[in-house]
């Protein structure tokens, strides 16, 4: 694929915590991701919202809310943000129900996330060895190589997509289209679920259990880190979604690729070591 020249490359960082984003915001980041990509439980008030909006303008960043894949629920709790937003705002997409909402209710700029562009995030694929060159390319591709999808995000007014920072490598190529894209490191995204394991971890009544519960939010207390023989290096488990860490950024990046996005928090906190 196309190569892109590291120059003037944005830094952002992304968290749904107030206090780290406060604590980290003086750190050379130009914007801020606030929000949750994976659980609409964890879909920010619009008094935090405004909080957050507030603590960019005090220190001149620009601001993008990050929103996850969704229920019908989710989507009651988002249409009140997106009239929270303005001109000068993103919104960051992971569910078609929420771009065809924020493409009808916003005027901020659309951007699709990663995990709404699918790519082959499975650690163990960097494993592969003489692999055929066609499935080594077909590896590296993301939903962003189909043209169709292309389509669909240009007629909604789409001007970003996103991506993870794979162990095999990206093979989807930007360049010569109307698209910047943005790099999220160093946690990539590998997978997420409603059946939350995280949820009501701390009660012995349910031990075992597994299912789609009310939960007290006990991801903001645990984070889980996962060792498998299987698995080269440890996955973490933060809420209802699970991440590995590649801290190896491609050299140059790949083309388009003007933002840089830091994942902050994801093992933080109080982190076990699972059996």
């Amino acid at each position: 694929m196309g190569v892109w020249v590291l120059g003037k490359v944005e830094r952002a960082i992304f968290s749904d915590s107030l206090e780290l984003l406060a604590a980290e915001v003086g750190s050379g980041y130009k914007r801020i991701y606030f929000g949750h990509e994976s659980c609409e439980r964890r879909i920010p008030s619009l008094s935090e919202l405004k909080k957050a909006k507030k603590l960019c303008e005090e220190n001149c960043n620009s601001f993008s809310l990050i929103t996850p894949f969704c229920t019908d629920a989710g989507l009651k709790k988002i249409g009140p943000l997106l009239k929270g937003l303005s001109s000068y705002d993103e919104v960051i997409v992971n569910d078609f129900g929420v771009l065809k909402l924020a493409a009808e209710k916003t005027r901020a700029s659309l951007v699709c996330g990663r995990i709404l562009n699918r790519q082959y995030r499975d650690p163990r694929i960097a494993n592969f060895k003489n692999a055929p060159n066609d499935m080594v390319e077909h590896l590296r591709s993301s939903a962003a190589s189909s043209g169709l999808f292309r389509d669909l995000l240009e007629k909604l007014n789409v001007r970003r997509i996103e991506f993870d920072n794979l162990l095999q490598g990206i093979g989807t190529d930007l360049g010569g289209t109307h698209f910047s894209a943005s790099l999220y490191y160093p946690f990539v995204f590998v997978a997420g679920t409603r059946f939350c394991l995280t949820a009501n971890c701390s009660k012995l009544s349910h031990a075992g259990r597994v299912g789609i519960f009310s939960c007290g939010k006990e991801c903001l207390d645990f984070k889980f880190r996962l060792e498998n023989k299987n698995f080269g290096d440890s996955l973490y488990m933060a809420g209802n979604a699970l991440y590995f860490e590649n801290k190896k950024l491609p050299s140059p990046l790949p083309a388009k690729v003007d933002r840089l996005v830091f994942t902050a928090g994801i093992s933080q906190t109080k982190v076990r070591q699972s059996e």
